[in-house]
Formats: C-alpha cells, sequence, structure tokens
C-alpha cells in the first residue's frame, strides 16, 4: 500500500509542476493524431467499406455514388437549375462522367415510380385494365406541375441511361430500345423515348406518346419499343443482388441530349435535374489495378470543370470523402502540415520527460539509496505519458471523429487506428524514459550537482 502511495504522490507531484506543458501537450496530440489518421485514410485507402453498395465483380470493384450529400452544405447543385449555363454544365457534368473509357459508368434505377395524370392514363390505356402496373392503388388529387392542380396515378417504372442498357443485354420484341441516336433530341420541347416491358404488347402501341411526371417535372414521351419477356436488372445499387422484373414497368432514359440551343431555362432545366439524377443513381466501376484515389482526383477534375462539386464515391476510406474536394495540392500541404504537426508533438513529449528526469536526478538518486526500486520511479512516469495520451484519444475519438461530425462514414477503421498511433506514442516514450534510466547509478546521481 505505501509502494502504491508513493507512486500516485510522485505522480501528482511531477503532473502539477507541469501541468500547462502536460495540457500543451494533450491538445497537440489530439489535432495531430486525427491529421494523421485522415491522411492516412487518404493516402493509405484505410477504411470500412460499404458491404450494402460495393460489389465486387470479376477483376473489378463497383462503386455507387452520391451527389445529394456531396452538395449538402453548398447551393451549388440547386443553382444549377435557374440559369441555362448551370444547366449546360450539369448535363455536360454527367455526358463526361458516363462517356469515361478509364473509369466504366452507368445509371439505374429498377424501381423509379412515374406519374401520369388521371386523363392521361385513361388514354393511354383506354378501356384496357391498368391494375397490375399500379405502384399506388388509389389515385390522389395534388399538384402536378406548379400551376396544375389534377387526380394522379403512380405507376411502375424504373430509369436507365444508355450504358446500363448495353450493359444488361436488354432488347425489344417490338420497337427499337434506347440508342445513341434516340437519346437526342433536337428541341427541348421534343419527345423523349420510353420503354414498356412485355406485360404491356398488345395493350399499347409503339409510337403512342404520353407525358409523365417524374421527380416533379413533366416530360413529353413516345413509346419506342417494348421489351423482351424476363427483361430484368439489379435492384439500385446492389449488382449483386437478385434482378427485379421490368415485365410490368415504364422504363424512363437517363442522359437525354438536347441539341437546341434554347433560352428556356424551364425547359431544358428538367433534362439538367435527371442528369443530376443520373449521377445520384450511377454506379461506377473502378478497374483492378486501378488506384481508388486516382478515380477520386479524376471526378474531382470533373466537378471543378464545370463548377460542382465531385460526386462522393460510397465506399471510400473516410480520409478520402473530406478530402475528395481539395486539390492535390492542398492536400499535400495538409500532409505536410501534419507531419511537422506529428514531429512537434513527439519533439514535444520526448524534451519533457528528459527536463524532467534531468532536474530530478538527484531526488531519484535519493529514492534509489532508500531502497525505492527503479520500476517505481519509472511508473509515476509512464502514468503521466498515459494521462496526456488518453485524453487524446477520447477528444479525437468523439470530438473529432464523433458519429455528429462523421455522418453516415464508416470509422471503425479509422478510430482503430487512433488507438493504434496513441500505443505506439506510449511505446515510444516508455522506452525513450527506461533508455534515459537503464543503467542509473544511485551514488553517481547523489554526487552531481543540480
Amino acid at each position: 500500500m505505501r509502494k502504491i502511495r508513493f507512486v500516485l504522490e510522485e505522480f501528482f507531484r511531477s503532473f502539477h509542476k507541469s501541468i500547462f506543458k502536460n495540457m500543451l501537450l494533450m491538445l497537440m496530440f489530439s489535432i495531430s493524431l486525427v491529421m494523421g489518421v485522415l491522411m492516412c485514410s487518404y493516402y493509405l485507402d484505410m477504411g470500412d467499406r460499404y458491404k450494402d453498395t460495393t460489389q465486387h465483380i470479376g477483376d473489378s470493384t463497383w462503386h455507387s455514388l452520391n451527389i445529394v450529400m456531396a452538395d449538402y452544405e453548398s447551393n451549388h447543385i440547386s443553382d444549377s437549375f435557374t440559369t441555362v449555363t448551370g444547366c449546360r454544365n450539369m448535363m455536360n457534368y454527367y455526358e463526361e462522367l458516363s462517356s469515361s473509357q478509364e473509369y466504366p459508368f452507368f445509371s439505374l434505377n429498377d424501381a423509379q415510380s412515374v406519374v401520369m395524370r388521371d386523363s392521361d392514363l385513361m388514354g393511354f390505356f383506354g378501356e384496357k385494365s391498368y391494375i397490375n402496373f399500379l405502384d399506388e392503388a388509389e389515385p390522389v388529387y395534388t399538384f402536378y406541375t406548379e400551376d396544375e392542380q389534377c387526380l394522379m396515378w403512380w405507376l411502375k417504372g424504373a430509369q436507365i441511361d444508355l450504358g446500363a442498357y448495353q450493359m444488361f443485354g436488354l432488347r425489344t420484341v417490338e420497337g427499337e430500345g434506347f440508342t445513341e441516336e434516340n437519346m437526342v433530341i433536337q428541341k427541348a420541347s421534343d419527345a423523349i423515348p420510353i420503354l414498356l416491358g412485355n406485360d404491356y404488347q398488345g395493350m399499347i402501341e409503339v409510337g403512342t406518346t404520353v407525358d409523365i411526371n417524374c421527380w416533379g417535372y413533366v416530360y413529353p414521351c413516345r413509346v419506342t419499343g417494348i421489351l423482351e419477356r424476363g427483361s430484368s436488372l439489379p435492384p439500385f445499387g446492389k449488382m449483386d443482388m437478385a434482378l427485379t422484373s421490368l415485365d410490368s414497368r415504364i422504363i424512363l432514359p437517363h442522359g437525354i441530349r438536347v441539341k437546341e440551343e434554347t433560352k428556356n431555362v424551364d425547359e431544358i432545366a428538367r433534362y439538367a435535374f435527371n442528369d443530376y439524377i443520373a449521377v445520384e443513381d450511377g454506379i461506377v466501376c473502378l478497374p483492378d489495378g486501378v488506384e481508388l484515389i486516382d478515380m477520386i482526383a479524376a471526378f474531382r477534375e470533373v466537378g471543378d470543370k464545370y463548377g460542382l462539386p465531385p460526386a462522393q464515391i460510397v465506399g471510400t476510406s473516410v480520409g478520402m470523402d473530406l478530402f475528395r474536394k481539395e486539390s492535390d495540392a492542398s492536400v499535400r500541404n495538409l500532409l505536410i502540415l501534419t507531419i511537422t504537426l506529428l514531429g512537434f508533438a513527439f519533439y514535444g513529449l520526448f524534451v519533457t520527460f528528459y527536463d524532467k528526469i534531468q532536474s530530478n536526478r538527484r531526488t531519484y538518486g535519493i529514492y534509489l539509496m532508500n531502497g525505492c526500486s527503479l520500476g517505481m520511479i519509472l511508473t509515476p512516469c509512464l502514468m503521466e505519458i498515459a494521462v496526456i495520451l488518453i485524453p487524446s484519444v477520447f477528444i479525437g475519438r468523439y470530438v473529432f471523429l464523433s458519429a455528429d461530425n462523421m455522418g453516415s462514414f464508416p470509422v471503425d477503421v479509422t478510430v482503430r487506428v487512433v488507438y493504434f498511433f496513441v500505443g505506439i506514442a506510449f511505446l515510444a516514450g516508455a522506452g525513450f524514459i527506461t533508455y534515459l534510466m537503464r543503467g542509473v547509478d544511485a551514488e553517481h546521481l547523489m554526487r552531481q550537482k543540480d
């Protein structure tokens, strides 16, 4: 009991004597540990993966995209639909992503409902039953457009772009499918192509036109083809799951190109918004052997080119997510700053304890001459190091890397690395103190002058 009391008293005496330095070291280690972990996460691709949205198929990894959260704290996206230039930037943004040869990209949503006016629905189906094609059993009277209220019906639908149509080998038994030609319209007011599932065969003729509301925008549509029976797509963002049948669905296209240089924002905004949703519904391929950080840099360049935030690649590490908008030069500057800060933190730790041991050498000599073991002298020093580092762990884990700050980002691996770094710092400090105290000669310490 006397030994424990001695260790505790020595610890409190030493800690209180340099409390300001110790508090400063706590702060330095907290910041430098978090920055160090994030830098490792960015450059070493260190972190958890979203198993539900990242699939390994063949020699490639497929990542879902997210552009809604990428623009959560700014208005870049919403501003894109208020001017013709902004709309064109959004459309070009999607087009450049979808045309990438290095990172194959396509968009799909296997369960995107489409909306028709009650009058359009009756004209579309005529006297035929439409019960099996409804997504909602009852209609709703609400706003169809900003200025029009009417009775509306929700029908089963899906949205895909040309890349998804080709990749999943969809074929038509009547008419034609999506092609590079029919995905381009001359004027913003022209009808866009839509496809119908095989259950529509014999009910709706190819060439039928109808207005369809999707995501609050109304598109004039023309049926260009009816798909083969059994046509299907993987569930949204889950390519390795059971396929969804398209037999009873209306398939709207992503990625419509408008050739006319219209000055009417209202006409072109719907196509810009459609491309925005296409990115949100996007899946991008990372070929085997290609670094994820390179794909993030490519997305960043496309975003910078059109003044838009880079789409978030789901399944990246925390560091890659946080710094995806930063230029390579900015991230390198952060790396240099982090290394410098870590160096100062460790230097401060070592200098602090070197000074402690040198200034207390006569005291340690007295302790040793009175039968105190070297372990009893080292223990308060190690406790002091632990007390400096442990708050750094809690500050880093529960303040900087908390769920509130990280949102939905997976942080388990990152947090474990924080613990690893702290463990390394503790062992380094313990080793340094042990080195200073090795082979201590009590009589020599007593003979030394302060």
